[in-house]
Parts: structure tokens; sequence; C-alpha cells
């Protein structure tokens, strides 16, 4: 037991945590290894140079050290009773050869997971989904698990001080250390660093393949992450743009008119032609299928919106009339009366487009054009073609500048209006309410943005509506 002691202390103090960070090398070194092979290191046919050798021995050494660690953790928690701990370490374990030396207690490890009881179906069911965060608790330590270098460095960077700003205003009590991600291998290293801080509360990770390692530890932490994922359990949440749920902004402007009956434009973009069939879906559960009219662009806009409108076979009988009678007549082309508004799913280039046309049109009253792109727009190109946009509501992502207005564009501050900016503000507005963030299907805005959550706990931020018409490209309020 006394060696046992000596060589666990001496393990941690001269093995610093970064040598986990050679657990994938591991597992690389071993995936095609046998027992037998990795007894064979060495004995190649082609002798290795002695400084080869060398550096071989040391890098099993190091990996042996390693899984060692592994192993004298996983039985201090087991000693301590703490199988869930056990049950994180095995699963790190279970991605690794095993070395035959360390077999034995490896399997008496998962002996004993085995044999421990698991929890009933219904209490895996019933929890609850109302966030808990010690706002107030000078005792808690909440962490920011985002990656600060690395490619996404910058997006990090933005989002950790948005939440640091956030807090601040907030009034937290407690304490606040952050973690930069990109620096570690596996979520399993992260939480090994982290659960000494015994936090509360944790926001991150960012990337969804992260999140998916995250949820495997089941640290038992609340956790808000930042972006959307499959399923969350017990205590997780999520908080991401989507731009499917972004589509609840168009019935917003839909149902303050009480439009009816539209027209809806798309293209042959895969992007386009989802958007279409979620919005049409979504439609056919609160309204009539006749009042749907589908049109996707092949030649150009105005031929397309003439086809909707049943301008086009208005001109076909003209001119069959034309032909028939062999002299010039007047003619003006007869519109469809009951369509109140145009839905397109198409680029800027496009949707540019539509609301001139639509005026030139003998129309016997205006109809709303509405635009929710199927790809993220151009800045440049909403800029340098401000005044083309006409009676237009554009329903447009986050990562735009609030007012798009020519007097005020070179104004605004591009980081308290960036979609990360935006997001690490909204989290903080959605877990120091409680009482509005457990609502289901209820739109809650912001002064960052407008955000809705389901049932299980994802938080989708909608993107923003905006009027554009001849130079002015503003947030229109929907409630107004």
């Amino acid at each position: 037991m006394k060696y046992f002691a000596f060589l666990f202390v001496w393990l941690i103090v001269n093995l610093p945590m970064a040598s986990f960070a050679y657990a994938e090398e591991w597992d690389d070194f071993f995936r095609d290894s046998n027992p037998r092979d990795f007894l064979g290191i060495g004995k190649q046919n082609r002798p290795l140079s002695n400084k080869h050798s060398i550096e071989n021995n040391r890098l099993r050494e190091v990996k042996r050290l390693d899984q060692e660690i592994l192993i004298l953790r996983a039985e201090m928690s087991k000693k301590n009773g703490d199988i869930k701990q056990v049950r994180q370490y095995i699963s790190e374990l279970n991605r690794q050869y095993i070395i035959p030396a360390f077999k034995g207690r490896v399997d008496a490890l998962r002996k004993y997971i085995d044999s421990a009881p698991t929890s009933s179906l219904l209490s895996f069911f019933s929890f609850s989904k109302t966030i808990e965060f010690p706002l107030n608790d000078t005792n808690s330590v909440v962490a920011v698990l985002l990656p600060t270098t690395g490619d996404y460095g910058a997006v990090g960077l933005e989002l950790q001080e948005s939440l640091q700003n956030g807090l601040a205003e907030a009034g937290f009590q407690g304490k606040l250390i952050a973690l930069d991600s990109a620096l570690y291998d596996s979520a399993f290293e992260m939480w090994e660093v982290l659960k000494f801080y015994e936090p509360s509360f944790i926001f991150g990770p960012l990337k969804k393949q992260r999140i998916a390692q995250w949820q495997q530890l089941n640290t038992g932490v609340s956790t808000l992450y930042f972006n959307d994922t499959g399923s969350l359990g017990s205590g997780e949440y999520s908080l991401s743009p989507s731009k499917q749920s972004g589509l609840e902004q168009v019935f917003q402007v839909l149902n303050q008119a009480q439009y009816q009956k539209i027209l809806v434009l798309s293209n042959d973009s895969v992007a386009s032609q989802k958007l279409e069939r979620t919005f049409h879906q979504a439609w056919l559960n609160s309204n009539n299928t006749a009042d749907y009219v589908l049109q996707n662009i092949v030649e150009n806009v105005g031929q397309t919106i003439d086809k909707g409108l049943n301008v086009q076979s208005s001109k076909d009988r003209y001119r069959w009339l034309q032909s028939v009678l062999k002299q010039p007549i007047e003619f003006a082309p007869r519109v469809r009366k009951d369509i109140e508004a145009v839905i397109s799913f198409v680029p800027e280039q496009q949707a540019i487009q539509v609301a001139p046309y639509l005026n030139f049109l003998p129309l016997e009253k205006a109809i709303t054009h509405i635009w929710y792109p199927s790809e993220t727009p151009s800045i440049s190109y909403l800029k340098a073609n401000l005044d083309a946009w006409q009676q237009t509501f554009a329903i447009l992502p986050l990562s735009l500048p609030s007012d798009l207005g020519k007097k005020n564009i070179l104004q605004t501050n591009k980081l308290k209006n960036g979609l990360f900016y935006a997001l690490g503000r909204v989290a903080i507005e959605i877990v120091k309410n409680p009482d509005l963030s457990s609502s289901v299907d209820t739109l809650v805005d912001t002064e960052y943005g407008t955000y809705v959550r389901d049932s299980n706990g994802q938080f989708n931020l909608l993107p923003i509506i905006y009027w554009a018409d001849s130079g002015v490209f503003e947030k229109f309020n929907a409630q107004q």
C-alpha cells in the first residue's frame, strides 16, 4: 500500500496534466497492434538507429505512465465510492490498447462497474428542464469552455467576452473561470482539469464533436452548449442560431397582417428547397392547402411571378386572341387578386427584383414581399444596393449590423452587433430569467435578439426582421 501511494504521488508530481495530450497518439500507436507486436517493437528487419530506439523507448514509457495514471485514478475513485468517476476513466481506457501488465486491474474495474446498480428508466425521464443558475451565490463557480486560440479563436474570444460582460452587468457574485478548449485533445482532458474547481454551471463547449464527447462524460453539472445537438439530457441546454427555426419570423409578419393567401418563390438550390419544404409543412399545420402557391424560379424572377399570379395565362390568352383576329388589340394583363403576400427563399440578387416587379404590375392592392434568404447575404451587396430595395420585409441573420441605413452604417460596432456576441448576451438573459426561459414555444425578445426554446431545452436564436425601402434598411418590430 505504501508503494502504491508513493507511486501515485510520484506520477502526479513528475508528470504534468499535459501528458494526457498523448492520448490520441497512444490510440494510433496500438490501433493495429497486439501484445506480440508491442513486445517486438525495435526488432524489425531493418534495425533502427540508436537515436530512434531511444525515442521509441521514451515514447513507450510515457504512454505506459499515462495509462497507469488513468488506472490509478480509477482505483482511487472506486475506493471513494465514486462510481460515476470510475465510469469516466473506464470509458477513456476503453479507447486504448490495454498493456498486458495492466489488464487484470482494468478488468477488475470493469467488473466493479458492471456490478453497480443502474438508474431506472423512470428516473431518467423524470427531470426538470428549468435552468438553475447560481447568479447570487458567492461560493459558486461558473466555467467557460471555449476555443480562444486556433481556427475558432476569434469566435471563441468574442463569445467569451460577451459572457463576461453579461455576467458583470447581471451582478454575478461567484467565481468565473475559463479554459481554452483548443489546448485539449478531448473533453475528457478538459474535465480532468475542470472538475477540481467543482463548477456549478458550464457555458460551452462550442464545436459539435466536442459537445458529443462532453455528453458522454455525464458530469452532472448544468451545461449550456453553443451548438445544436441531437439530444439533451438532464441539466443540458443548447443555444444556437437555426435557419429552420428562424422561419418563425416569417409567420410573425404574416400573422401580424393576417395574410392567408401566399405565393412562395424558391429556386433549384438545396438550401432553398429545404427551407420551402420546412415552411410548407409548418403552413399546412394551420392553413388551407389551396392558399399556398409555389413557383420555382427557372428563367427569371418576372416570368416566375407572372406564372404564380396568372399573368402568364392572361398573356397567353391575349396572344391567342390576337392571332385569331389577326389585328392589334389593346391589352392589360389580368392579375390574380387573392394573393396577399409573396415569400421568397432565394439569394439577394433574385430577391431584390421581386418588389419592383410587383409594383410594375397593375394590382388593385399592394402585395407584401417577405424575403428569407436561402444563403447568408453579402453585406457589401446590401449596402451597395440600398436604394434598389423596395417595400420588403427582409429576415436576416444576426451577424448583420442592426441598422443598414446609409447614414449610420459605418458607425456600427462590429463586435457588439456580431452573431457570437449576441449569442453570449442572450445566453446570460436565458440563465438569469428562469421563468421566461422555461417557457416552451414562446418567443422571448431581448436587447440582443429573439429566442425560442423547445421542450428538450434547445434554445434557438432567431434572425432579425428588417424593413427595406428606398434607402431605408432598419430593424422592424413585429409587435408595433
